[in-house]
């Protein structure tokens, strides 16, 4: 990476695999592999192809998390139809101490500065209370909106772990899904899931944002033949939050 004219390193990009329209239209397969992905970032969200999975990349390593919450460590060849990542850091740092369940979502927007950005998002710490969800191997073409009847929802108390995730502004809306998108790990990497609900103990937010958005387009007979037919924010209501 060069450097830019004021000599720091250009701001990494968020890299996004392919438009999460694909996924609403039940497109679960591409050939973006995970090397590529960690190539990409160390810190990102997903899933692999037929759904096999909730995806979490966290320092550079890149975990399934299975529909009863268990956690695999993943190797590069596998592949995903949908994930995004980006090279952390974080721009900045801000403590949480008790948060209830009810306030968590609030209280991680108003560390937003402007909601026409993107941010990289990363929670470390204690948590009293997590919800998380994930859902079994699919078959291509089932529409995502079928899949939230048969996911599994899990629940942690008193637990060690790091939430990440991405804040996407409204505009991007058929790139990725607008507003918080979070997976939750344990500490000692185990156990996790997409994040439903959550209340911080004692945690560490860290925010990085993105000034540019890298977007794959699949060279895949099913993506280049795709039609948008489904209501894609009506769904991802019904699967995502």
């Amino acid at each position: 990476m060069t450097a830019s004219s004021n000599g720091r390193k250009p701001r990494p990009p968020v890299f996004i695999s392919a438009p999460i329209a694909a996924l609403v239209e039940g497109i679960y397969r591409a050939d973006t592999t995970i090397g590529l992905l960690r190539q990409k970032g160390n810190l990102g969200i997903g899933t692999f192809n037929d759904l096999d999975g909730e995806m979490v990349l966290l320092d550079g390593q890149v975990y399934c998390l299975r529909p009863q919450g268990d956690a695999e460590l993943i190797p590069d060849d596998v592949r995903t139809p949908f994930a995004l990542t980006s090279q952390f850091k974080g721009d900045t740092e801000d403590a949480f101490g008790k948060v209830a369940e009810a306030d968590f979502e609030h209280a991680l927007l108003d560390l937003v500065p402007s909601t026409n950005l993107m941010y990289a998002i990363r929670i470390d710490g204690h948590f009293d209370y997590v919800r998380a969800r994930s859902v079994p191997k699919m078959m291509n073409y089932m529409p995502l909106a079928e899949i939230a009847r048969l996911q599994t929802v899990f629940e942690f108390t008193d637990v060690e772990g790091t939430i990440i995730g991405f804040y996407t502004p409204n505009f991007l809306a058929g790139v990725h899904l607008p507003g918080l998108h979070l997976h939750f790990i344990t500490k000692d990497r185990t156990r996790g899931g997409h994040l439903l609900a959550a209340a911080p103990g004692s945690v560490t937010v860290k925010l990085q944002h993105a000034p540019s958005v890298e977007l794959g387009l699949p060279m895949t007979f099913d993506f280049l033949t795709m039609e948008r037919v489904r209501d894609m924010q009506a769904d991802l209501d019904k699967v995502e939050r």
